[in-house]
């Protein structure tokens, strides 16, 4: 499934990026193009200036002065000569009579002549692209408003050789384009995959929830439909007679209302519902209350309960989900403990409010240790059945924990118990 949707989602970033890469090198394309068409047409005016310097062709006085590309020529007006025409051109009088030609190709002149008339009823400049013979050639049509009478300079070039300049700057750039597409294919394919990395751990968690949480309802339901089994091929039977049966239904009942209890918990906690009630709480209170109320199980036990209880240690939180914390820790404690003792400890240490729940218990193997903390993981299923756990108790512990902005942590010996430590600011 995360194989496909890697791949579904590779493939739209590859459309995105395609369209993209198209719009760049466009961009690149067209831009260079309009820009090395109006340096070109920059160029081909001041050669027809030229031109007109070159031809004596009088300039008026306010153009010398006003003119930004006439005074750039202004200087070298006196040095001008013929090797500075670089062009091809037509020059005009207003009579449309030729007055000077350069270049060989001069019958042009009966196929651009269009313009220099367009310019001289207008009298304005022109800049135009046209195809004769085969041939593409740019044109710029210049109107000279002269102190004696308007002339036209038309300067022609033939610009088939760009072509290959522009289809080579083409095959450039879609070659520059498909080696950065496929860059970006990979890399966005590594990273697609690191992305969905933690989606597609956390979706393996949720599965291997439901599967838990099923496997663990089905095991009560099946102890429960066992004894009522027996209960029912036994006619005779008084229900004094079938107590046992019964009593061995309703200890299940209460393992599967503290599971789904539990469930609900873990539920709400992954969508978000859950509220808090941030209050200044006394520690002190919760963590004695606590432990007066747990004293008959340790004691149902002959376990000893040891407490050393600071006074009057306060922390910001809600009242009943550190309650519950409290309650979650002192029951493993004193659930996974044979014979000895459970100790609370609470105090502060460094501006910390410390609490120390210790036990002589089973103890925790070091790689348990790590995940201690992880949905249904119980080191001995079968030795935790025995005990009553569920595998979530440790898990809504370390939520409260973090939602407190807290810390928690156990050291802990197989065969010489285990010490949570959990640390408030």
């Amino acid at each position: 499934m995360f194989r496909k949707l890697h791949i579904k989602l590779t493939v739209y970033m590859g459309i995105a990026l395609t369209f993209f890469m198209i719009f760049v090198i466009s961009g690149i394309y067209f831009i260079t193009k309009i820009v090395y068409e109006d340096q070109t047409r920059k160029i081909m005016e001041q050669e027809a200036i030229k031109v007109q310097i070159y031809n004596n062709d009088p300039i008026k006085i306010e153009d010398l002065i006003t003119n930004a590309r006439y005074k750039a020529l202004q200087s070298r007006i006196l040095y001008f000569g013929k090797e500075d025409l670089r062009s091809n051109y037509i020059s005009y009088d207003k009579s449309l009579n030729i007055l000077h030609v350069k270049g060989e190709d001069e019958g042009i002149v009966k196929n651009i002549i269009d313009f220099a008339i367009e310019s001289l009823a207008e009298k304005k400049d022109s800049y135009n692209r046209k195809d004769i013979d085969g041939k593409t050639y740019r044109i710029y049509t210049k109107y000279i408003a002269s102190l004696s009478t308007p002339r036209v300079i038309q300067i022609y070039e033939n610009s088939e050789g760009e072509n290959y300049f522009w289809m080579f700057l083409k095959t450039v750039l879609l070659l520059i384009g498909a080696i950065a597409l496929v860059l970006l294919l990979t890399i966005s394919y590594i990273f697609t995959g690191k992305a969905l990395k933690p989606v597609k751990e956390t979706w393996h968690k949720q599965k291997e929830f439901i599967a838990d949480a099923s496997h663990e309802l089905r095991t009560p339901l099946t102890v429960i439909q066992t004894n009522l089994d027996v209960m029912m091929s036994d006619e005779e039977g008084t229900i004094i007679e079938n107590e046992m049966w019964l009593d061995n239904a309703y200890s299940e009942t209460q393992v599967m209302a503290n599971l789904i209890d539990q469930l609900l918990t873990l539920a709400k906690v992954d969508a978000n519902e859950t509220k808090m009630e941030w209050l200044e709480l006394s520690l002190t209170e919760i963590v004695e209350n606590v432990t007066d109320n747990m004293d008959i199980m340790a004691k149902n036990k002959n376990l000893k309960m040891v407490t050393d209880i600071q006074d009057d240690v306060i922390i910001k939180g809600d009242y009943d989900k550190i309650r519950r914390l409290v309650v979650i820790l002192v029951d493993n404690a004193i659930k996974y403990t044979e014979e000895g003792f459970v100790s609370v400890k609470l105090s502060i240490e460094k501006n910390k409010k410390v609490l120390y729940i210790q036990d002589s218990g089973l103890g925790i193997s070091n790689d348990d240790q790590k995940r201690i903390f992880d949905r249904f993981f119980r080191s001995d299923k079968a030795r935790n059945r025995k005990f009553g756990g569920t595998g979530l108790g440790l898990s809504i512990a370390k939520w409260i924990v973090n939602s407190h902005r807290a810390s928690i942590d156990v050291e802990s010996k197989i065969g010489e118990g285990s010490t949570f430590i959990v640390k408030f600011n």
